[in-house]
C-alpha cells in the first residue's frame, strides 16, 4: 500500500525482537515491548524520500531498523542543512511525544531504509497507564534531545569559526 508521504507500510505487528534492538527501549520488559509492538508498523523509504517534514504535525515516532536517515533544517531559501545522520537503532521524530507535537526538523532517507513507526498518541496512552514505562522512555528521549542540541550547536559554531 502507498501512503501519502510515499512510504510503503506493512500492517502486521512489529516483532518484539526488533524493538529490543532499539536503544530507546533498552531495559523494558517483554510485556512493555509487546504493548509498543501493538501500536507500531514497519515502513520502507527509498533513498532521498522524505519521512517527515519540519513543522508538520508529529503523530509518529520513528526508529531506524535499517539504513540511514538525515535530520535536516530548512534554511529559508528552499535549501536544507543536514545537522545529523542516524542509523540502525536510533530514533527520529521525538516531537510526537513533546508538545506542541510538530516536527522540529525534517527527516530524509539517505539510502533505502526500513523504519518502525510508533503511534505517538498510543505511546502517550501507555505512559499514562504505566508511569514507569513513560519515565524510562522519556528519560532516554531527554538524552537524545540533549545530544542533538549539542551536535547542532557544534555545527553552528563551526560555521562561524
Amino acid at each position: 500500500m502507498r501512503l501519502t508521504n510515499g512510504s510503503r507500510e506493512g500492517r502486521k505487528m512489529v516483532p518484539v525482537e526488533l524493538l529490543k534492538r532499539m536503544d530507546v527501549f533498552e531495559g523494558l520488559t517483554e510485556e512493555d515491548l509487546r504493548k509498543i509492538a501493538a501500536i507500531a508498523e514497519e515502513r520502507t523509504y527509498d533513498a532521498g524520500q522524505m519521512i517527515f517534514a519540519e513543522n508538520d504535525m508529529a503523530t509518529k515516532l520513528f526508529l531506524v531498523q535499517e539504513g540511514r536517515v538525515a535530520i535536516q533544517f530548512a534554511l529559508g531559501d528552499r535549501r536544507r542543512a543536514t545537522v545529523q545522520t542516524v542509523g540502525k537503532g536510533h530514533l527520529v521524530g521525538w516531537s510526537a511525544l513533546v508538545e506542541p507535537y510538530r516536527f522540529t526538523a525534517s527527516a530524509v532517507a539517505v539510502v533505502p531504509s526500513r523504519l518502525i513507526a510508533v503511534d505517538g498518541q498510543g505511546l502517550q496512552e501507555l505512559f499514562q497507564a504505566d508511569c514507569r514505562l513513560g519515565f524510562i522512555i522519556m528519560h532516554r528521549l531527554a538524552v537524545i534531545i540533549s545530544e542533538r542540541l549539542r551536535d547542532t550547536r557544534l555545527q553552528l559554531i563551526s560555521l562561524y569559526a
